[in-house]
């Protein structure tokens, strides 16, 4: 489904520029870093044969100098 973006963004009570410089200024840092994080946390967890839970990637990622 399709919606015009100037009815979406009066729905969501932003401005057509504000979208557009998101939309062009691509992915954030914290999104990025989010995504690496992700992905380490589902490394841990494949490693450990499905086995670990949070207390225990909790303490892996602390090991490798997350907080």
């Amino acid at each position: 489904m399709k919606f015009p973006v100037e009815k979406m963004c009066t729905m969501l009570a932003v401005s057509k520029s504000g979208y557009y410089h998101w939309l062009k200024s691509g992915p954030s840092t914290l999104w990025k870093e989010n995504q690496k994080l992700s992905s380490l946390i589902k490394d841990i967890f494949e490693d450990s044969h499905q086995n670990y839970g949070a207390p225990r990637i909790k303490a892996e990622l602390k090991a490798l100098g997350f907080k």
